[in-house]
């Protein structure tokens, strides 16, 4: 006998942390400051991630957030370096399974020149390959990314994430089983991501016009992250049954 397949309610969970995030704004107006010092010291940064100090960023990055979901789940000692290493487990699952699907689909356009679909097809290739190359960053290249990136989210991005948030408590990070229990439900996870990245467009665009050379961005997503990672403990919590 199988077992229901339980619906993401899209709409509903992202009222309900809007509603946590506003009840409990002392705690998380913590987070937001250290939050605010991780993104302006990345904005510092020279070169982004090719700088070499962004692995020491990214290290404290990855354990400011396991703090925070302790907190969120009131799971003491808030910092324990044992769930953050079990952690690591289904993080780097999500890190793989990303780099697999984004390799597929960037060589996507390539497969049907392999096939031998030539003519109409090579001059639409070359456009966008031309387009894709100049300028460096531009909204057609935020875009193609972005479609790319939702695309593999609900498989690559949000099912391991959430054995992320079970390991960090101490529980199962199997990814196998948040797979299981999350079946069914593609589309609900895809229309999720693409509201919660829809203002990040916006906000990147914004950026840009206004010249703010990322401090508006820093100034955004210091508290929109914190909102995104309180979806996704809604989410987790939908489909381990936690009021």
């Amino acid at each position: 006998m199988t077992e229901d397949i339980k619906r993401l309610p899209v709409m509903m969970t992202l009222k309900t942390a809007y509603e946590r995030l506003n009840q409990t704004q002392n705690v998380w107006r913590i987070f937001w400051l250290v939050n605010f010092a991780f993104c302006a010291v990345f904005n510092l940064l020279p070169k982004g991630f090719a700088n070499p100090f962004s692995l020491v960023w990214s290290i404290g990055y990855y354990v400011f957030w396991c703090v925070f979901f302790r907190v969120c789940y009131q799971k003491k000692p808030y910092l324990m370096w044992k769930k953050v290493v079990a952690s690591a487990i289904p993080s780097s699952k999500m890190i793989f399974i990303t780099f697999v699907l984004l390799v597929f689909l960037l060589f996507l356009p390539y497969i049907p020149l392999m096939l031998g679909f030539k003519g109409q097809y090579l001059l639409y290739f070359e456009r966008y390959m031309a387009m894709l190359q100049a300028p460096e960053i531009s909204l057609f290249n935020v875009a193609v990314f972005s479609v790319i990136f939702l695309l593999c989210a609900p498989i690559a991005f949000c099912r391991p994430y959430l054995a992320f948030i079970s390991a960090v408590q101490g529980l199962s990070g199997s990814v196998r089983k948040i797979f299981k229990k999350t079946q069914g439900n593609y589309l609900p996870f895809l229309a999720l991501m693409v509201a919660l990245n829809l203002p990040c467009l916006v906000v990147y665009e914004l950026d840009t016009l206004l010249m703010c050379h990322g401090w508006f961005q820093v100034g955004f997503y210091s508290i929109y992250l914190i909102y995104f990672n309180i979806v996704f403990a809604t989410v987790y919590n939908t489909f381990y049954d936690i009021k």
